[in-house]
């Protein structure tokens, strides 16, 4: 598959800038719009995309030849910043021409365009092959800054070795439409603030290989699984089907880091169920130490 990410300004539509904004990045005009807000715009069955590379967009990369043009069957994956931080994915082109050179808009220019003072276009594909995500469903991030990740330029050709692992998570977006879905409450959790992180920082709590070293660790030192904040143990209240069952909480908040960030043992904690979804409840994530005093207080006030 030839795949070439484009990184943009964030907009809930890029249907025009009128009713809508644009955050983070992106490419801007004289008018204070992004060349991308029509990004997802249809005209006369197409749909004309915009971004700024460093130069031409080496589209020999894709498999072209030197001297050609444009190269056709390209997907195109379009990355932006939300305001929680981060690169998401928030839609994608399937065959779409990318060309090396900005190309200028067919005329007449679609009043749409005109009015966001639009003149040209890098990459075109039928309406029927562009998919825009909903604000609250582009949660696939892609690291930059890291090895095998994106790089400063806003355009990214993700051939290396380190990138495939990231490119084959795209894919399978594209190919299911959807990320694969978190139990309601922390789906509910993550999709009511729009925070791609918190989606991250869930997924890896369930890191089977990674839960069941820490369980096995903290059997081997305690004898038993009991929460780290209200010391609630699965097994005293509900006899052999608890025993072994626990949840793992991540203490690092990833509200900072754009790349990878390794796990490790220490960087779990043993919680229960309940303190786990209020740990996630606010914004910043509760520290173990400060529910513990919040169970306290509450405590103290009712004796």
């Amino acid at each position: 598959m030839k795949i070439l990410f484009c990184n943009i300004g964030w907009m809930q539509k890029y249907n025009g800038i009128k009713g809508d904004y644009i955050d983070r990045g992106g490419s801007y005009n004289k008018n204070e719009a992004g060349h991308e807000v029509c990004n997802f715009s249809v005209v006369r069955g197409n749909v004309y995309g915009y971004v700024q590379p460093t130069g031409q967009i080496k589209i020999e990369r894709l498999g072209a030849d030197i001297d050609d043009e444009s190269i056709s069957g390209v997907t195109v994956i379009w990355t932006a910043s939300p305001e929680t931080g981060g690169t998401t994915v928030v839609g994608w082109y399937k065959n779409a021409t990318v060309y090396r050179e900005c190309q200028i808009l067919p005329k007449p220019t679609a009043k749409l365009q005109k009015d966001n003072g639009l003149k040209h276009y890098r990459i075109i594909a039928s309406e029927n092959d562009a998919t825009l995500l909903p604000p609250d469903e582009r949660t696939l991030l892609i690291p930059r800054g890291v090895k095998g990740g994106i790089g400063k330029s806003n355009v990214w050709y993700a051939d290396k070795p380190e990138s495939k692992v990231h490119v084959t998570r795209v894919i399978k977006l594209i190919k299911k439409g959807f990320l694969d879905e978190l139990p309601d409450v922390d789906r509910y959790l993550a999709g009511k603030e729009g925070n791609p992180r918190l989606i991250t920082h869930l997924q890896r709590e369930r890191d089977a290989k990674l839960v069941k070293e820490k369980k096995k660790q903290v059997l081997k030192e305690t004898g038993n699984l009991c929460c780290e904040v209200c010391g609630f143990d699965f097994k005293e209240t509900y006899g052999k089907i608890g025993d072994g069952f626990c949840e793992a909480h991540h203490l690092k908040p990833l509200s900072k880091a754009d790349g990878e960030v390794k796990t490790e043992i220490k960087d779990l904690a043993i919680v229960c169920s309940n303190c786990h979804r209020i740990l996630h409840k606010t914004n910043p994530m509760l520290k173990i130490e400060q529910l513990k005093r919040v169970i306290s207080k509450c405590t103290q006030q009712k004796l």
